[in-house]
């Protein structure tokens, strides 16, 4: 019981998850983004790298996610338009440039939108608890939910920032910084900062007065067990590999 509520204040003060979408076991979202990677990284041409996207949109379609989802194949859609007109630019270190930049855009494309879509959905004790059913050990599982809280904390001050510099008549936007570079960067990273160094000593008061120096195991209250969608799901990605393995080898 003292374990459980070793990393418990992560998960205070943010959203519940959507519910709209299917239900998936942490380990296979982590499995599945670690799968894109690779697949993503084997690719050997275009065509391969869009049918990734569309299982990483499929992916982000069954979490719920389906304006992120949207906003992604737009977003991507764009770049590969772009991508079209660059043989038509003057000059080989012009045209590399932009080639190695759009190139590198594409293969983070599919697993950025994953990677959101994973923690969007998932609750931080949730992950701990999958985390550890699979012997991660705590020097990685710690880090990584005070990273995943930590996330959230900083977005809130950032939008109550915004909301301070928009009362003051400063615009929050690229085109603010413009106009008056100084006065933005200095309402914007003073309060950021200020923000960020007070939100990490909360983070870490709250947990050692919760106990996360505690060596025993530790438990959660949620059921954690993968289902039929969950063997479904790695059984894509894993044919997801196998193809880009494939293509590469034939091409």
């Amino acid at each position: 019981m003292t374990d459980q509520v070793t990393l418990g204040f992560l998960a205070s003060h943010r959203k519940t998850p959507s519910k709209k979408g299917i239900r998936l076991d942490p380990r296979t979202k982590l499995a599945a983004i670690a799968a894109m990677a690779i697949a993503v990284a084997l690719a050997p041409n275009m065509i391969c790298e869009a049918a990734l996207m569309g299982l990483a949109l499929v992916f982000g379609v069954v979490l719920g996610r389906w304006k992120s989802s949207a906003v992604t194949l737009a977003l991507y859609a764009t770049i590969i338009t772009a991508a079209q007109f660059i043989p038509h630019m003057g000059g080989i270190a012009l045209r590399t440039l932009f080639f190695s930049f759009f190139l590198l855009i594409r293969k983070v494309f599919a697993c950025g939108l994953m990677a959101y879509a994973t923690m969007a959905t998932t609750p931080v004790n949730e992950l701990m608890g999958a985390l550890v059913k699979i012997g991660t050990p705590r020097s990685v599982t710690i880090p990584l939910a005070v990273v995943v809280r930590y996330l959230p904390a900083v977005r809130e001050d950032w939008g109550f920032i915004k909301t301070a510099m928009r009362m003051r008549g400063i615009s929050p936007t690229p085109l603010g910084l413009i106009r008056a570079p100084m006065r933005t960067i200095d309402c914007v990273y003073v309060p950021v900062l200020m923000n960020a160094g007070r939100v990490a000593d909360e983070l870490s008061m709250a947990a050692i007065a919760r106990g996360i120096e505690n060596p025993t195991k530790r438990t959660c209250y949620l059921h954690i067990a993968m289902g039929f969608a969950d063997y479904v799901m790695l059984a894509l990605f894993c044919a997801a590999i196998v193809g880009s393995l494939a293509l590469r080898f034939l091409a």
